[in-house]
């Protein structure tokens, strides 16, 4: 596979099988595992390699599980951003049996058949099962415990003590010699009960006793609140509750398993709604600290009608740009609304001063908005200048933080203009009426 993709790549390099390093043990691979890392010359080479090594596993291995995922860099780590769309927790209706390959596989596609969305496949790792045959231990007077420890010893997991110094707990083994399974068996002896009477000591070699099956089992054990289940994720889904409707139709067709779902859809959701409550809160202080200080109900709805015209253009902007509604630009948003308010108070303050002092109506808004055009301007472009090196740098710190620009810049290009036309706009269009009343 490496040889088929050299032309494609500037630089390769493979993970195979079990890795025997003492750190960096985060991404342990098992024995029918491999990792595979590419690096190209553009990144707009990798959709191309991505396709190109999908259909080759697909054709030579049509069993494998592949992902393609970028190297993991330390936000990654620090903030999750590759979870799944849609997380199908897979329990087995009958807790206590334990769960088949080939019925995680059978019920795998037949999600993908309901939903029409083929599913991340569930890994499992290739392992030899040894069982022990009790009818040959009582046919050869052998103790099943004898064996078992022969094995653990042979197999290097035979620990006998731990030898316990200061705050480290270092673990005493018994191992054999490096071999294979085959070799293991045909060479490893073990002893029969002696016969009392003769003290004849007899061995009896580990393969008269033990046959090797070869079996898949799990990679990993998942548990939630509700116990242990089987993961099946789902990524890039455009409808989730369609999908989700097709995964309860595969699962009810199969009395065998039971079925709850995870991932982002809910996780954003979440969040989401927690940001509003949040916003909501935050207006609603907002709005009794306003009639506080204007010393009138009506005044702080004027500056606060601002803030859904904002919200609403830097979600168009969002979506034009390509970007989603996530933490990062929801804090932007909610930052550029707090900078634009404050400019707006400030523009009713002046008003109301104006007002104070005898000047007409229209006059109080045009010297208002004239004191404040420079300090709005100002404020304005300050903010959207600092924000603009983001969208065009590729370090981490800028791609994480892309969404909080487009953000706060969309919401200050339109919060400049509300503040200057549209606030004084709607003042005037309530307070007209009562031009020579002093406020």
């Amino acid at each position: 596979m490496l040889a088929q993709a050299d032309s494609l790549v500037v630089e390769h390099t493979a993970y195979v099988g079990m890795q025997d390093y003492l750190l960096g043990t985060e991404n342990e691979l098992s024995t029918s595992e491999a990792e595979l890392y590419f690096r190209t010359a553009e990144p707009e080479q990798i959709p191309v390699l991505t396709g190109f090594l999908e259909k080759a596993v697909r054709k030579d291995y049509p069993a494998a599980v592949v992902t393609f995922s970028p190297p993991v860099t330390i936000f990654e780590k620090l903030f999750v951003t590759g979870e799944p769309d849609l997380v199908a927790q897979l329990r087995r209706a009958d807790r206590a049996s334990v769960p088949e390959a080939g019925e995680v596989r059978e019920i795998e596609d037949a999600m993908a058949r309901e939903t029409g969305c083929a599913p991340e496949g569930t890994p499992f790792r290739s392992q030899l099962d040894m069982e022990v045959d009790r009818s040959r231990l009582l046919l050869y007077n052998v103790d099943y415990n004898e064996v078992v420890r022969v094995l653990r010893t042979a197999l290097k997991d035979n620990q006998v003590s731990t030898l316990r110094s200061y705050q480290q707990y270092l673990p005493i083994g018994i191992a054999g010699r490096e071999m294979s399974v085959n070799r293991i068996l045909a060479e490893t002896l073990v002893e029969t009960r002696t016969d009392a009477a003769s003290g004849e000591r007899n061995y009896i070699p580990l393969r008269e006793l033990v046959r090797i099956v070869p079996g898949e089992d799990l990679k990993e054990i998942t548990a939630g609140r509700n116990g242990e289940y089987i993961p099946v994720n789902f990524y890039e889904v455009k409808d989730v509750p369609q999908v989700m409707d097709g995964i309860r139709r595969a699962v009810d067709g199969d009395s065998r398993w039971e079925v709850s779902f995870g991932g982002s859809f809910f996780s954003n959701r979440k969040m989401m709604g927690e940001l509003t409550v949040i916003l909501f809160i935050s207006v609603l202080l907002m709005y009794f600290i306003l009639c506080a200080q204007f010393e009138s109900f009506l005044q702080p709805l004027i500056v606060l009608a601002e803030i859904p015209m904002d919200i609403a253009f830097g979600l168009v902007l969002l979506w034009a740009t390509g970007h989603t509604m996530n933490l990062m630009s929801a804090i932007g948003i909610i930052v550029s609304c707090g900078i634009v308010v404050n400019d707006s108070i400030l523009k009713l303050d002046s008003i109301n001063e104006l007002r104070r002092e005898g000047m007409p109506l229209l006059e109080a808004i045009h010297t208002a908005g004239h004191r404040r055009l420079r300090a709005i301007i100002m404020t304005t472009l300050t903010t959207v200048f600092a924000m603009v090196p983001l969208l065009f740098t590729s370090d981490l710190g800028s791609e994480m933080q892309r969404p909080l620009s487009v953000a706060m810049i969309g919401t200050m290009m339109v919060g400049l203009v509300i503040s200057l036309f549209v606030i004084p706009l709607i003042y005037w269009f309530i307070y007209r009426k009562h031009e020579v009343k002093k406020i």
